[in-house]
């Protein structure tokens, strides 16, 4: 396995005020997922679920509270010095906001050569050569490295925050909501240049998105989160095809669908999602569930599999 979670948690204390009490937001409280080489896995949910925070401690943006993140069988808790290195040379991120992403003030040849130098140190010649060759990757012309971010569109930035994701070589790509700041005429090339990308140097993709139409059609396999929690994972057309948690049921029954007589199949969530500085004993989605019995306000749901490679935290879920 190259990249494995293992029961992570992220804490954050949080100080009182006027309006608010202190206290300690659970913004990851507890899940495990795998990503294996030439493989996408996607991490779907509203706002504020846990997302972003688990990409950032994945790229050693921010540690955990407890739990392990292990590459390549290592925990990254345990790398230091040469092996820190590689492991952040391995792991590298292509950003939501390519306008914000790229660096106003740099040429592209600067902004694709920074990580390769921070890792490497090739003579002048053979830098201008590995800029060139990522920019022809992502389907820039040679001409783009003397250009500034802004002579660029935004599919055009987008490419060269791939091309410079992707000139050191990693192993694995962290995904943050990569299309959702392009025009919609743009995304599908971005997607199919992604796509390109990984059958071509065999990478690994974790994704971080909203969209679930891109999870679809993109992911090998998605997780599910509500609240710090995963409550249902497993192959992405199985998860479609017959979703079993009831927030994953109404998160597919709320995209719109271009069919006049179609009717979602369960209740819209109703409610808001609870805050991480007080979630709601037993089952967290119970507030809001339309099927909510007693026991889902006492106890916690176990994660447990439910036939198919399909795995999920519901009282009411049965396996098949």
């Amino acid at each position: 396995m190259l990249l494995e979670v293992r029961d992570l948690k992220k804490h954050f204390r949080v100080g009182g005020g006027l309006l608010q009490a202190g206290g300690t937001v659970r913004a990851v409280d507890g899940l495990g997922f795998s990503v294996d080489v030439g493989e996408t896995v996607a991490l779907v949910g509203e706002s504020g679920c846990g997302k972003t925070t688990i990409a950032k401690m994945v790229l050693m943006l921010e540690r955990p509270t407890e739990g392990a993140i292990l590459f390549e069988g290592r925990d990254l808790a345990g790398l230091s010095g040469a092996d820190l290195k590689a492991y952040r040379r391995h792991v590298q991120a292509v950003f939501q906001d390519p306008y914000a992403s790229l660096n106003p003030r740099l040429r592209v040849r600067t902004i694709i050569a920074e990580p390769i130098l921070a890792h490497e140190r090739p003579d002048r010649a053979a830098l201008r050569r590995r800029v060139e060759e990522v920019l022809d990757v992502v389907g820039l012309p040679a001409t783009a490295a003397d250009l500034f971010p802004h002579e660029f569109s935004g599919g055009q930035r987008q490419r060269i925050a791939i091309a410079r994701a992707l000139a050191v070589n990693p192993r694995c790509i962290v995904l943050d909501e990569p299309i959702s700041a392009l025009d919609v005429s743009i995304r599908a090339q971005i997607l199919n240049l992604l796509a390109d990308i990984q059958e071509r140097f065999r990478l690994a993709y974790l994704i971080i998105a909203h969209d679930l139409a891109l999870v679809e059609h993109f992911s090998t396999r998605v997780g599910v989160m509500y609240l710090g929690n995963m409550v249902e994972a497993g192959p992405t057309e199985e998860v479609f095809a017959r979703p079993r948690h009831p927030y994953t049921q109404a998160l597919l029954a709320s995209v719109p669908r271009p069919d006049p007589d179609h009717r979602p199949p369960l209740d819209a969530i109703r409610g808001e999602i609870a805050s991480a500085l007080a979630p709601p004993p037993g089952c967290k989605f119970h507030p809001r569930c339309p099927r909510a019995v007693e026991r889902c306000a006492i106890e916690p749901p176990a994660w447990r599999s439910l036939g198919r490679g399909h795995a999920g935290a519901c009282h009411l879920a049965e396996a098949t």
